[in-house]
């Protein structure tokens, strides 16, 4: 079954992987439904079986939600939704937005790391070569789009919030297109709804003539505008986008309403090549002429606005300057325009905003058609059928207009009446050959560029799309970075709207990135680009005439046959500024084919070459040629090569960034770069040769991120200092024993993996150090004591270090540390003054044999949210639970007797998430102890649910907790055997101060191994006679990452509590209301064999009698519970 958050409404579909369950993907859904947005997730689905059920939920909804983490590729469970996913998109029936969850864009866009391991491991798989083509294109198209972003320095409940909110308002603005008289703005046309005549008339006199979209943007306009012109004020508005956008169409509707309103009014349209030959004199008198049609504006060589101002001054104007392109054609409204008269309008239309800088103007930005937006426009101009093959190829054509009118006109008009032979043909050809209109059109924008800009554009075209913005500016600038001009190529061109700046990415559009190609193509071959086995490779290096022009190579070696490079190659390619060497299919190069490019051993460059790009992956050389001088290079990245050494000596390389060297294992040297003042990055993981890094690295001045993760032949550092330097990947190099303070500006610092026994007193120095991560150092035996003096840290991760037995004496506060992890490690007992500490927030101390007792000071630990003991095998008590938990986890502590009855504390917030309390395989765990832990999760529920800490915006607070036993606690008042529960309300029985339900079933687990290390108890509820009544939520559970099975030795008890009722949905209940209710165990995406539910049992809960101070303790009253009793055909209520 798939689990619905509600059955009615717009729907949004969660596809994720099962290690996000519990925790980001349930606060997910809680903020959907403070929103009030109803989803659905996959909750028991078999693998293996057909999907057709959840395939249909997919189709259904309105949104999907595509969250990527580092394990999603590992699930073809997954890729198979997003599969789906990527059809409904491509028909336009539902939107996808992509969230990359702790993985970077450049991550998911390479396949690179765990990632796209994990997808290479799938394909390994028999019977996967036909899947994993689907796979890989649903994300590419994924990956495509923009996406939401949570990294590990996110605040991740704010980032749950923006998320609903963004979702909302999506689905509003959905729902009110839906709700408008015409009832088909936002909805997916079907295909018999079009007309079946090839020969059908159409209407061709503007872009927008059959979508409602130019009505909703026109709206927009005339609301910055102020339609009225009753005001003393005169107002300018600039309509602007790219080419095609529809700014005429929009500006000339807008000027039509207008000018009803006035008695003057005159458009200017200007075209780029006739204005040439026009100057200012003309604009004058054209504008005067329009403005007063019953005189004779003749007034010599005079200005004739200047002349006629006194009677221009009498009388509100409208004019429209159509396609300004030149600052001078808005001239006469720079300066002094005492001639306008107040109140009047000017309309100004333009692809280039820049202009308008000097105006005191409003803008306005003409927004791209959405999906469902252009599917209805193409659709109106084709005139043809859309079904079967025709259908799916015209979702392509609609996705490469990229929201363009004009490109979705033209394609139209192009298609119209076609046979499906030739859509297919023009399909294959597109983005190698443009509509000759949308050609003519876009080149205008290419032709008024100057030299630079037009280079610039060809750059990003061809090499830097979807690049960040920084990295982008700096291979732009790199000839004279200190000029006056340097970096305004990129503004430009962005003020042109020739490319788009989102999210700090550089990005393009396709129509552009045609244009480019057929550009070059057609214009002298300043760029080659060669696609995978292109048998013009060796033609056109064998070429002599026109190699002084080549400005950038492109070469996909995935199918390429063998060859061999003249060493005269390159010699000649004197412009020469980009090279890139890739295999389109492996562009990580994690797979183990060799390089088909056989390089000679003195391969040549030309000496004055001004090479700024060199991307060659698996290049096959020990050494880069000799004779290539780097006095231009920007970017070297030379992944998984043969390289030893990059130079045999050490070579002036001024404006080199940016090296990647990374899995080059026979790299032995770096001498080759020390003279690179200006390097920023060096990634040299892998890199499992290298024995040392050189003393002249400290010459590095700028160096702010050095990974050498896995060099495992790495033994020391060098003793330098680089103080720039802020991240240092040690990670993996197992050889490294001792560590040396090389930056006292470090902020994130990996030693994980590393053979280091302790860490130098010099590390107190480090004030700026965030991230201290010594997880797995089996010889680090002790902390330094100036740990405290770490003031901005804020994570430490000591996992796997076994030889620690002590943490050592925090002195003063550390009010930045929040996450502590000491799992794996043999420390006995929490620091002295953890007082200082009081501001963790996470706290790990799993897998300790020598801790037998753990006790917190209430007060003092009142920030601490995630305590995990697990298989603490010695650990026989826990003392003082901290009050503001949200999951406690002692998985398989196997002495545990004791938990101490804890009072329950809740500060005022408008964030409260699914808690959970965790006690599987503690079978020693006294009935004392049980009866605290309920108590202690039932008060919690209680100050949750009131409106004084919520602030309303919870519909239902969840927490739960789970232990050994196999009986319903007798103070559930409706008890029933197996997984069903079915009972009849009362009349009154939502009346009073009813607080919430208590649910509770007993599991027989028999040899449960749960290999997905997810489990999850669940109860569905639904009211039979009332609407929208399904609701499911979470019982108890767990999803934990890693490969170790859990075991759950015997039957256990789940209880859980929710403030389902709350006073707004009681109002939505009618009274004898009959409800069922069934308990289900699921893995994450299935149902669970060999788990049974054996008793299930529920009960109302009722705020206590007398009134408490719920902004401190809470004492352990009994609970208020309700039941019914049946009798002579309708229910009793009796209230305990």
């Amino acid at each position: 079954m798939v689990a619905p958050s509600s059955s009615t409404g717009p729907q949004v579909f969660i596809n994720f992987r099962g290690e996000l369950r519990n925790n980001f993907v349930t606060h997910l859904l809680d903020a959907f439904k403070r929103h009030g947005i109803n989803s659905f997730i996959d909750s028991k689905e078999k693998p293996g079986v057909d999907l057709k059920e959840l395939f249909e939920r997919i189709k259904k909804s309105t949104v999907a939600l595509a969250i990527l983490s580092s394990k999603y590729t590992e699930s073809h469970w997954c890729l198979d939704e997003l599969v789906k996913i990527k059809e409904c998109v491509d028909l336009h029936t539902l939107r996808v937005i992509p969230i990359f969850y702790n993985l970077k864009p450049e991550t998911v866009k390479e396949l690179d790391g765990d990632f796209g391991l994990h997808l290479w491991n799938l394909w390994k798989k028999k019977g996967r070569d036909d899947r994993i083509l689907k796979w890989d294109a649903a994300l590419q198209d994924v990956r495509g789009k923009a996406a939401l972003i949570l990294d590990e320095h996110s605040d991740e409940a704010a980032f749950v919030d923006m998320v609903a909110t963004h979702v909302k308002n999506f689905l509003d603005e959905d729902k009110e297109e839906n709700s408008k008289p015409q009832g088909k703005g936002e909805e997916i046309p079907k295909p018999e709804e079009v007309s079946n005549s090839k020969t059908k008339k159409k209407v061709k006199n503007s872009t927008f003539n059959s979508v409602k979209p130019g009505e909703q943007r026109l709206k927009q306009l005339e609301e910055k505008l102020a339609m009225d012109c009753d005001d003393n004020e005169s107002r300018i508005i600039g309509v602007v986008g790219m080419a095609g956008i529809g700014k005429t169409y929009l500006a000339e509707a807008l000027f039509e309403k207008l000018k009803k309103k006035v008695n003057s009014h005159v458009v200017i349209r200007f075209d780029s090549e006739k204005w040439k030959d026009h100057k200012l004199g003309w604009l004058q008198k054209k504008l005067a002429k329009g403005l007063l049609d019953n005189y004779s504006i003749d007034c010599g060589n005079g200005n004739p606005l200047e002349f006629w101002k006194d009677t221009l001054v009498k009388k509100k104007v409208v004019i429209l300057f159509d396609n300004v392109s030149d600052k001078k054609q808005i001239k006469p409204l720079l300066g002094n325009c005492n001639w306008i008269k107040e109140g009047s309008r000017i309309i100004i239309t333009t692809r280039d905003k820049s202009l308008l800088k000097e105006l005191t103007c409003d803008l306005y930005h003409v927004p791209k058609l959405n999906d469902t937006e252009s599917f209805e426009l193409f659709r109106a101009q084709v005139c043809t059928t859309l079904e079967g093959n025709i259908m799916e190829m015209s979702r392509k054509f609609v996705d490469y207009a990229g929201g363009n009118p004009f490109a979705l006109k033209e394609f139209g008009d192009e298609l119209c009446g076609k046979e499906e032979d030739h859509w297919k043909s023009r399909l294959e050809k597109l983005t190698q050959c443009s509509n000759s209109m949308v050609r003519d059109k876009l080149r205008i924008c290419y032709d008024e560029l100057n030299e630079k800009q037009k280079d610039a554009f060809l750059d990003i075209a061809y090499f830097f799309r979807s690049q960040e913005e920084n990295y982008v500016r700096t291979l732009l600038d790199s000839f004279n970075p200190e000029s006056a001009e340097s970096g305004t190529e990129l503004r430009d061109l962005t003020d042109k709207f020739l490319i788009d700046v989102c999210d700090g990415r550089v990005e393009m559009h396709d129509l552009f990135c045609t244009l480019a190609k057929e550009f070059v193509e057609t214009s002298g071959g300043t760029y080659w680009l060669f696609p995978s086995n292109c048998p013009e490779f060796t033609t056109a290096l064998a070429k002599k005439e026109g190699r002084n022009k080549v400005r950038g190579i492109v070469l996909d070696m995935s199918e390429m046959e063998e060859k061999s490079l003249d060493n005269q190659a390159f010699v000649e390619m004197t412009s020469l500024q980009y090279l890139k060497v890739y295999s389109s299919t492996d562009p990580g190069g994690h797979n183990e084919a060799k390089c088909n490019l056989n390089l000679p051993d003195e391969l040549e460059f030309s000496k004055d070459n001004i090479l700024r790009y060199l991307h060659w992956v698996k290049f096959p050389r020990k050494e880069l040629p000799s004779n290539l001088e780097p006095k231009n290079l920007i970017d070297l990245r030379l992944p998984y090569s043969n390289i030893a050494t990059v130079w045999n000596c050490a070579k002036v390389a001024p404006k080199l960034r940016w090296v990647d060297l990374s899995h080059s294992s026979k790299l032995t040297s770096l001498l080759g770069l020390s003279k690179a003042p200006n390097l920023l990055r060096l990634n040299l993981e892998g890199c499992t040769s290298l024995k040392e890094l050189p003393k002249e690295m400290k010459e590095l001045k700028n160096l702010i991120f050095l990974n050498v993760r896995g060099c495992t032949s790495l033994v020391s550092l060098p003793a330098i200092t680089i103080d720039s330097l802020k991240t240092l990947i040690l990670s993996g190099c197992s050889n490294l024993q001792t560590f040396k303070v090389i930056s006292k500006n470090l902020e994130t610092l990996h030693l994980n993996g590393t053979a280091i026994s302790r860490l130098p007193q010099a590390f107190s120095n480090l004030h700026k150090l965030i991230l201290l991560n010594l997880k797995e150092c089996k010889n680090l035996v002790a902390l330094p004591d100036c740990l405290w003096k770490l003031k901005s840290l804020q994570e430490l991760k000591l996992s796997g270090c076994a030889m620690i037995e002590s943490f050592p004496h925090v002195k003063e506060k550390m009010e930045n540390l929040q996450l502590v992890l000491l799992d794996g490690t043999s420390i006995t007992e929490m620091p002295r003054n953890i007082i200082n500490l009081s501001f963790l927030r996470h706290l790990s101390l799993s897998r300790n044999d020598k801790i037998c007792s753990l006790e917190f000071d209430m007060g003092q630990m009142c920030h601490l949210k995630w305590l995990e003991v697990k298989y603490c095998k010695n650990l026989t008590s826990l003392l003082g639970i901290p009050p503001n938990l949200q999951c406690l986890n002692a998985y398989g502590c196997v002495s545990l007797r004791t938990v101490a009855s804890p009072l329950a504390f809740l500060m005022p917030t408008n964030q409260i998430h699914y808690s959970t309390f965790i006690f599987t395989n503690c079978h020693k765990l006294e009935q004392v102890s049980k009866s605290s832990i309920i108590s202690y999760v039932q008060k919690k529920s209680e100050l949750m649910s009131d409106d004084r800490y919520n602030q309303d915006f919870v519909f239902k607070s969840l927490i739960g907790t789970c232990f050994p036993g196999c009986d319903v606690p007798a103070w559930f008042n409706h008890q029933a055997f197996g997984s069903v529960l079915k009972l009849e309300f009362p009349r009154d029985w939502n009346e009073g101060k009813l607080n919430g339900i208590a649910l509770c079933c007993a599991v027989s687990f028999k040899d449960y191994k749960d290999q997905n290390n997810g489990l999850q108890v669940k109860c569905t509820s639904e009211f039979t006679n009332v609407s929208s009544s399904r609701e499911s939520f979470t019982i108890g559970g767990w999803s934990e990452p890693g490969d170790e099975p859990h075991t759950i030795e015997t039957d256990h008890i789940f209880v859980g509590y929710t403030t389902l009722f709350n006073s707004k949905k009681r109002q939505q209940f009618t009274s004898d209301t009959e409800v069922s209710l069934t308990f289900e165990v699921t893995n994450g995406t299935s149902g669970v064999e060999g788990c049974k539910v054996m008793k299930c049992g529920f009960t109302l809960v009722y705020e206590p009698e007398e009134a408490e101070n719920l902004g401190g303790a809470i004492s352990h009253a009994p609970l208020r519970t309700g039941s019914f009793a049946k009798g002579r055909g309708y229910l009793s209520w009796n209230r305990d």
